[in-house]
């Protein structure tokens, strides 16, 4: 039997209270805020509370928080998927990741303004059409990767930070070997390649800032076409040098992606943008060594998806993720981004 009427008692949930917790939701947003964007293991979150705020709580129940912001933000996880199909350019990259002890992949995908993150087993086409979908008509700045082909976009530019690592890496490895003058030829090759990429990149740098305008660079396209070919026009002695040399003239890969970036304004030469976002999870991946469920992987991508996008948002993340836990689903959009649309 129940209580006695006049024994009974009703509790009215006070704002910015969670119902039926012990801990509430900024202790909780904070927590996952110390996890995923100060990188600290599970036991050094619980050990801060512990030890700052004499707040006890197990490291699973950290790990418990961040899977309930992440339930309360799948909706904005797929706002930020739609948000790249329809971004007019894009950045994509890929890195590798652990799923249970076995290879993976952490897929990111975003503008400046925003980031969309996935870590799937795969390293097909398939993830990339799943997230850009496969008739992306914006444009695309990634590496020569092919899985990247299955999302058919619009417009392609290839990094050309990529190329010029790979010149420079090429360069060194022939000139290990012994002195010779086919060596010495496919080393200029190399040179003449790399300084011809870092003046299409000083291109791009001089539109951006006005020095010439965006038609003037346009029309700087047909004349590189001219410069390419004449630094391509002959084989190189070295297998490398001259894969390399073949990749360049490829319309299937390299040729038609090398000059995307002044046919669209404000489009980058290189992908450094993705690069640079990917190095904060990699850091991380180095000190939670991956994750051990597909559910876990997933509650990283969203969380990550929205830090992120926060950061890019110049907000503050903690009264984002402390809204998420109270409002749940009903969290408004609009305090995630500024547009939108």
């Amino acid at each position: 039997m129940g209580q006695p009427a006049h024994l009974r008692c009703c509790y009215q949930t006070a704002e910015g209270e969670l119902r039926n917790c012990q801990i509430g939701p900024t202790t909780k947003a904070t927590a996952v805020f110390l996890r995923h964007t100060l990188k600290l293991s599970l036991r050094d979150v619980r050990r801060f509370f512990h030890d700052i705020f004499a707040m006890p709580f197990v490291p699973a129940s950290a790990m418990a928080f961040a899977h309930t912001v992440a339930k309360a933000a799948e909706p904005h996880h797929e706002t930020l998927r739609n948000k790249v199909r329809t971004a007019d350019i894009a950045h994509g990259d890929e890195t590798g990741w652990r799923l249970d002890g076995k290879s993976a992949e952490l897929w990111y995908a975003g503008t400046p303004d925003f980031g969309f993150f996935h870590i799937d087993r795969s390293r097909s086409g398939d993830v990339a059409a799943s997230i850009f979908g496969n008739a992306f008509q914006g444009a695309l700045v990634a590496d020569d990767y092919a899985g990247y082909n299955a999302i058919h976009s619009a417009h392609r530019q290839s990094c050309l930070a990529h190329l010029t690592r790979k010149a420079k890496d090429i360069a060194q490895l022939i000139a290990l070997l012994p002195v010779s003058k086919p060596n010495a030829d496919s080393i200029e090759f190399c040179g003449n390649l790399r300084s011809f990429f870092s003046h299409l990149c000083d291109l791009g740098r001089q539109r951006d800032t006005g020095l010439i305008s965006f038609r003037a660079a346009q029309a700087r396209i047909p004349k590189l076409y001219e410069q390419l070919h004449l630094l391509c026009a002959k084989s190189v002695p070295h297998p490398d040098a001259e894969s390399f040399r073949l990749r360049l003239l490829d319309p299937k890969r390299d040729y038609h992606r090398l000059f995307t970036f002044l046919d669209i304004n404000r489009m980058p030469p290189t992908n450094n943008h993705a690069e640079q976002t990917l190095r904060q999870p990699v850091i991380f991946r180095k000190i939670i060594f991956g994750n051990r469920s597909l559910q876990g992987a997933h509650a990283l991508s969203v969380n990550l998806s929205i830090l992120h996008t926060a950061h890019r948002q110049h907000l503050d993340p903690i009264p984002i993720l402390k809204s998420l836990l109270l409002n749940g689903h009903q969290h408004p959009q609009s305090q995630i981004f500024h547009d939108t649309s």
